[in-house]
């Protein structure tokens, strides 16, 4: 004989042991004692938060032989004994998933009328209530319109919108909530306890948040480590089963992202992919976490109620965390990394997708407030702008003579996307820079329009310019991301996207390393092919355009990332 499953075994038996919803438990004791119970009740909330347990307890106090009320249902009269073993003829369990039609209603209709063979009342429970056919609750509407004396229903869902308002207004309704986590672990130590086991609380911390409020997933889940082996069920057990993360490995990426090192985040991420461990879970894990120091950080007084389910621990943690950073920028980093645990289903490379969120998120957490008074000079003296730029007015094109427009992209190189497109005119070269970092946002979207992700987080990493004539030099960190940009189709491009921006043609020059150098040797052969007077270069106009500290720390794991460009 198959075992018992453990949610099964311990199905509450009485309303006490109904977990986290008192406020339904209470109700009904007090309808049941003042002789008030109705002919229909409806239960809505999320699965395994005690609705259909809850419906047979109603089944057992309504019918139970106790003369004392208040004791009911006391689990020892036959009828108790009969519901709890499934024998009871009086309580049908209807899934409404599987008989959904109207001829299964009209049976039920038709047997409505005849009398209890065992207890006082006939109990239906009708089981996903919302899977019903237009016409099934057409055929059930005229029942519990005038229904026999001796019958109650009970009406269970997990989303009532979809329940007909001609039903929902012949029911009194209850909504379960889910159950806070710390009530999870509590019933879960209970249940080891009788059972003769035992578990970490790091363990039991982490079943209760995989649950996301359901008992019964909870309990389920813990029987399933039951089985996995060894006395104790420890929280490397359920990451293993789960295939989630640990909490502590959740709360140091919380640690990088407000220290700005996106380093040793880009680190942690390789690390668990490595391991096997899915990303989109941890996009996730890292969205939820982030919530907690969000509310933390601007939910003032109601801060604690919310997060009611946090530990002593954790709760100082995310605390002391929540000081540390900004809520407008933590704002944008949760919208950033959920966007990306959804674009993550779809994606060829959802490592690289949740890394450039991850760059994306800690810019937005560590970006100071006021940029130009804090951050380095560049050596023309103008101040040194972070990576992601605010637009802001570019300065005016000198009028001087007017020169070609930029050639059409070839076929295969992708559309570019114009940004701001300026005359014909030539541009001073320190206007250039200017010019670039002013539209650099707008160009690396364009770039990753025309191109994809693997061009942007390329160009996200360049360290320096130089702008001399219509030269644009380009020196990045790391080789790999010099590669990429210089593939003809994304050269193209990027060459385009700067052309039309400050009209007129122009060539890019890659090279690697934090300073753009030997401009005067690299630009004349360059004239020489164009049949231009070589001589003194000019003075060229450079900028650093990665001075965000997000890139900065990201150089040292940099190959991790633009490995999979």
């Amino acid at each position: 004989m198959a075992a018992q499953a453990l949610y099964r075994r311990w199905r509450s038996q009485t309303f006490d042991e109904v977990v986290g919803q008192e406020h339904v438990t209470q109700t009904l004791r007090n309808a049941l004692r003042d002789g008030r119970m109705t002919h229909a009740y409806l239960f809505t909330g999320p699965r395994g938060t005690g609705k259909t347990s809850t419906a047979r307890l109603l089944a057992k106090a309504v019918n139970c032989e106790n003369p004392d009320v208040s004791l009911r249902p006391d689990n020892r009269c036959p009828i108790c004994l009969a519901i709890t073993s499934g024998a009871l003829l009086d309580l049908i369990e209807i899934d409404a998933a599987s008989n959904r039609g109207i001829d299964e209603i009209r049976d039920l209709r038709d047997k409505v009328h005849f009398s209890p063979s065992q207890a006082r009342f006939k109990v239906y429970v009708i089981d996903e209530v919302h899977m019903l056919t237009p016409e099934a609750f057409n055929a059930l509407l005229k029942t519990l319109e005038e229904p026999p004396p001796h019958v109650i229903f009970v009406l269970a869902t997990t989303e009532p919108h979809k329940i007909p308002d001609t039903v929902l207004s012949r029911c009194q309704r209850f909504d379960f909530r889910r159950i806070p986590a710390y009530r999870i672990v509590e019933r879960l130590s209970y249940i080891l306890e009788q059972e003769g086991r035992a578990a970490e609380p790091a363990a039991l911390e982490m079943i209760a948040r995989s649950a996301e409020g359901g008992m019964r997933d909870a309990i389920s889940l813990m029987d399933q480590l039951l089985s996995y082996g060894g006395d104790v069920i420890t929280e490397q057990q359920v990451q293993a089963v789960r295939g989630t993360i640990s909490g502590q490995a959740i709360s140091q990426m919380v640690d990088f992202m407000a220290a700005g090192d996106a380093a040793s985040g880009l680190g942690l991420i390789n690390q668990m992919a490595e391991e096997g461990i899915d990303l989109r879970q941890l996009a996730l894990q890292l969205v939820a976490y982030l919530r907690t120091v969000l509310v933390s950080r601007v939910g003032g007084q109601q801060a604690g109620a919310i997060l009611v389910d946090l530990s002593e621990t954790q709760l100082a943690a995310v605390q002391a965390q929540a000081k540390q950073v900004d809520a407008a920028g933590l704002t944008g980093a949760v919208r950033l990394l959920n966007q990306a645990s959804q674009e993550m289903r779809d994606a060829a490379q959802p490592q690289l997708t949740l890394e450039l969120a991850w760059l994306d998120a800690v810019a937005r957490v560590t970006a100071p407030a006021s940029p130009a008074a804090v951050l380095p000079a560049s050596p023309s003296g103008q101040p040194v702008q972070p990576a992601a730029w605010q637009s802001q007015p570019a300065p005016p094109p000198a009028p001087v003579a007017s020169r070609p427009a930029p050639a059409a992209s070839p076929a295969g190189a992708g559309d570019s996307k114009p940004m701001t497109p300026r005359a014909a005119t030539a541009v001073p070269d320190q206007q250039v820079v200017d010019l670039l970092r002013s539209q650099w946002t707008a160009l690396l979207q364009a770039a990753e329009e025309a191109r994809g992700a693997s061009l942007r987080g390329a160009l996200r990493t360049l360290r320096n310019v130089v702008a001399q004539g219509d030269d644009i030099y380009f020196a990045f960190e790391h080789d790999l991301s010099r590669q990429v940009v210089e593939r003809p189709n994304n050269k193209t491009v990027v060459e385009n996207l700067i052309s039309q921006l400050l009209g007129r043609p122009v060539h890019i020059h890659c090279q690697v390393g934090s300073q753009v150098t030997g401009i005067a040797s690299a630009a004349r052969p360059e004239r020489a092919e164009r049949n231009e007077p070589a001589g003194e270069a000019p003075a060229a106009a450079t900028d650093d355009l990665t001075t965000d500290p997000v890139v900065r720390h990201a150089q040292q794991t940099l190959g991790a990332v633009a490995s999979k460009l």
